[in-house]
């Protein structure tokens, strides 16, 4: 968590002393107030512990003006997200649309009214504290959901590896043969232990999904494709299945979610194949402004058109099957993981009577 301090820290930044002098006897009553004459110095003290809460800054200053030192502002991870208030003697509609098209969260002008300047200065002030709370609140779970993946990983499939494991030395120690009755309940016993294994495999993926993305992770989804491939062969090649597919761009994600992206959607597609003729899987990707358009098509047995939002859901299977694989957490995974980078998922048909199912990602441009 951020460390702060116990009162609210307001810096105000103005080249013009008297102005200083008013806004600090103002605000000093509730606020722990800090000052700067220039931007340069505003930039120095606002990285120093305790760090503003709130910045009244001035436009018109020698060396470094109000509009360069916000810049600068946003640009340092550090200082991002201090909220900046204007406060100058500028007045013009165009003045005041160019400090907010920065960042300035609201535009005061001088000469100040000050009821007006402590009520905004309030607002702002309660606004951020929200936000602070909600980003503590946000490292707990954060913290608490780092551990339930740990457990799910580790403590929990060690039961699970042992109930195989047993399972496949009881089978082995028994008399043969094995009379009908015994054969399936063995064999049943070790096909939901490899499903709770991938089940808890899935979840796994699908709760680190729900961690915040890293926005600067730049992924070469030809190559994420590949791993998804390699990682799939073997089911595919019992299947008898053929996939066709385009050059890949590079998107902005993580290349290990992209690839969990392609493995359960090239999975999706041998899970639900048509049995009477040969699985065949297309992926393409095309370019659409800043992003970058994915779909993996199939002539499977398709998707009916009311169930098309279900199909996206947690753990939820539209056949009763359980003979068929699957664990109806697969596309609910994909739809977590492209929604978090601020893409979107959606099902077309597939030219081949199968589905097709699409998702958007930001692209990278040059």
């Amino acid at each position: 968590m951020v460390m702060r301090s116990e009162r609210p820290v307001v810096l105000i930044v103005d080249d013009v002393a008297e102005n200083l002098q008013v806004l600090g006897e103002l605000l000093q009553p509730s606020y722990l107030v800090k000052v700067a004459t220039s931007g340069e110095r505003a930039l120095k003290i606002a990285l120093a512990y305790p760090q503003p809460d709130l910045i009244l800054l001035d436009v018109m200053m020698p060396v470094m003006d109000g509009y360069e030192c916000l810049r600068r502002l946003r640009e340092n991870p550090e200082t991002r997200k201090i909220p900046v208030i204007f406060v100058t003697a500028l007045d013009s509609t165009e003045d005041e649309r160019k400090g907010l098209d920065l960042g300035a969260v609201d535009y005061i002008t001088k000469p100040i009214r000050p009821a007006i300047v402590e009520a905004r200065v309030r607002n702002h002030l309660d606004m951020k504290a929200t936000r602070d709370w909600l980003y503590d609140q946000n490292v707990v779970l954060e913290a608490e959901l780092s551990r339930l993946l740990e457990i799910l990983a580790h403590h929990l499939q060690e039961p699970v590896r042992r109930q195989f494991t047993f399972a496949q030395l009881l089978q082995r120690s028994l008399p043969k043969p094995l009379n009908e009755a015994a054969e399936m309940s063995l064999a049943q016993i070790m096909d939901g232990a490899v499903r709770l294994r991938t089940m808890l495999h899935d979840v796994v993926l699908y709760l680190a999904a729900c961690q915040a993305p890293d926005p600067s992770a730049l992924c070469d989804a030809e190559n994420a494709l590949n791993i998804a491939i390699r990682q799939v062969g073997h089911r595919l090649e019992d299947a008898g299945g053929k996939i066709t597919r385009a050059e890949m761009p590079s998107v902005w994600l993580n290349s290990d979610q992209l690839t969990a992206i392609f493995r359960a959607l090239i999975t999706n597609s041998i899970d639900y194949r048509d049995p009477e003729r040969d699985l065949h899987i297309t992926i393409m990707a095309n370019l659409d402004g800043s992003d970058a358009v994915f779909s993996v098509a199939d002539n499977g047995i398709g998707i009916p058109c009311e169930f098309r939002d279900r199909v996206f859901w947690l753990f939820e299977r539209l056949h009763a099957d359980f003979n068929r694989p699957g664990t109806g957490i697969g596309l609910a995974l994909v739809k977590k993981i492209v929604e978090a980078a601020r893409g979107r998922v959606w099902i077309e048909d597939s030219d081949e009577r199968g589905v097709k199912i699409c998702f958007s990602l930001p692209r990278r441009t040059e």
